[in-house]
């Protein structure tokens, strides 16, 4: 852990432990932080340890002291803590099943506290254990430069394949669908975008000092890697009896209708036509999509394209 990160966290426990809004004076004697010969250089430093954790979502609160006009600090619990966690049985199970396969060491304490919790309790054994391996995330490399607003620098590898140099306001780091992101301004196209950290050819490297820009007022980090919005489209798909399960985890609703071979016939709203065409074709011979014609078509292709690579005759 970094000791700016270890600052971070303990300024945090502090505040969370205070009973009542606590000065800067009494923040260095609890903490032994912000203590310097000049005492405004202590001062930036907690304003600016006070402003990174807000920008990390910490709800950290100024208000002005009983006995004078000093400011005073710290951060309410209900406005910090997690609401209390109430999952059935079959989540508790779910979850440790999770954890087994992420190979999580150290939780079978707190797997057991949520048992306990569950309205109708969970067998959390398994006849097997089961472990994948992870590769570590290179978060790390480029949190402590978001946190100080510097541009950074990397080689990209984008998704058709093509690698060159990226320079990069970081302005965050995001997850989105098992993917982490620095998202910032492209100094080249002068644009926010977001850059996958597992495509990054190597360790983003500062180009700049500390405190080199600004973030913008409207910046959502979020929205940056969610693309453009788009409704979606309803999709028809007859399943066989073997899918059923995983189109009703999709929202989807039976219709009461029925193929000629009988299969039910499931309604989807909202599908994307190519984002989640990845998922259906995964469904293999489970699922027809019988509509949208264009998303039968696009399926259809790339089934014939799959059969053909494999040396097969596409159904």
């Amino acid at each position: 852990m970094t000791a700016k990160v270890e600052r971070l966290v303990n300024l945090t426990v502090a505040l969370l432990e205070a009973r009542a809004p606590m000065s800067l004076g009494e923040i260095r004697r609890r903490t032994g932080y912000y203590r310097t010969a000049d005492p405004a250089s202590g001062r930036r430093m907690f304003e600016r340890d006070k402003d990174d954790l807000r920008r990390l979502g910490v709800p950290v609160e100024t208000r002005t002291l009983v006995h004078g006009e000093e400011q005073g600090y710290l951060v309410p619990r209900d406005a910090y803590e997690l609401p209390d966690v109430d999952l059935t049985g079959e989540e508790v199970a779910a979850l440790a099943l999770a954890v087994r396969v992420t190979g999580a060491e150290g939780t079978p304490l707190a797997l057991a506290k949520l048992a306990a919790r569950a309205p109708d309790p969970a067998e959390l054994s398994a006849a097997a254990a089961t472990r994948v391996e992870l590769e570590p995330e290179a978060v790390e490399d480029v949190a402590e430069l978001v946190l100080q607003r510097v541009p950074v620098r990397f080689r990209y590898r984008t998704a058709d394949g093509t690698t060159g140099s990226r320079t990069v306001d970081a302005y965050g780091v995001v997850q989105r669908r098992a993917a982490w992101y620095l998202v910032g301004r492209d100094h080249d196209r002068d644009a926010v975008r977001a850059f996958r950290l597992d495509r990054m050819q190597d360790r983003p490297e500062p180009v700049g000092p500390p405190g080199a820009f600004e973030l913008p007022s409207d910046l959502d980090v979020a929205a940056a890697v969610r693309g453009p919005e788009f409704a979606g489209v309803t999709v028809e798909l007859a399943v066989s009896p073997y899918a059923t399960w995983t189109i009703e985890l999709r929202g989807g609703r039976d219709t009461g209708r029925r193929t000629d071979d009988g299969w039910p016939i499931w309604e989807l709203d909202g599908l994307h036509p190519v984002r989640d065409r990845s998922w259906v074709l995964g469904l293999g011979a489970d699922v027809e999509v019988l509509a949208p014609p264009e998303l039968r078509r696009s399926v259809v292709e790339a089934l014939r394209t799959v059969a053909a690579t494999a040396g097969t005759d596409a159904p």
